[in-house]
């Protein structure tokens, strides 16, 4: 007969670290809608070029200006992007606020996605941009989402107790 432990601190509010982190994904997305702040990289250092400078060779302005038609396919592109970001993160605030919070095995499992999402999308953008800051910002949200995926560990796959007669 297994019994029951009582959660820890660290266990019972790991959760919170995954909602963080998804609504601040909530936010990056709603950037999306904003065609123009892609003149901004957030996470470079300062001077650092931008995705859509390294990719084209032209900031946002630029780029709207000498070529309007290809400039409004690439905003109704990232519009679409930001559809999805902010519907990613929507689903990754309530899995984490309600079904991980409360240790169900399928919200672990999902809740991967906070990394490898994370991983990949910087990946990326250090691919673009060269920028050696979002490597290092790749590594500590990494961490950080599997500190928040690792601390609960017990409590979405506990001890078999064995019973020994």
């Amino acid at each position: 007969m297994a019994s029951v432990r009582p959660s820890k601190a660290y266990e019972k509010y790991a959760w919170t670290l995954l909602f963080a982190f998804w609504a601040l994904h909530l936010i990056l997305s709603l950037r999306d809608f904003f065609p123009s702040l892609q003149d901004y990289c957030i996470g470079c250092l300062p001077g650092a070029q931008t995705a859509i400078l390294s990719a084209t060779g032209m900031t946002w302005s630029m780029l709207a200006s000498s070529d309007p038609r290809f400039a409004s396919f690439l905003a109704s592109t990232l519009v679409d992007d930001g559809i999805s970001g902010v519907g990613l993160a929507v689903f990754g605030m309530v899995v984490s606020m309600t079904s991980f919070r409360d240790g169900e095995k399928w919200a672990w499992y999902t809740s991967w996605s906070m990394p490898i999402g994370i991983f990949a999308a910087q990946l990326n953008v250090y691919l673009l941009t060269g920028s050696v800051m979002v490597l290092v910002l790749t590594v500590v949200f990494v961490l950080v989402s599997l500190l928040a995926l690792f601390l609960p560990f017990r409590r979405f796959f506990p001890k078999k107790l064995t019973n020994i007669s």
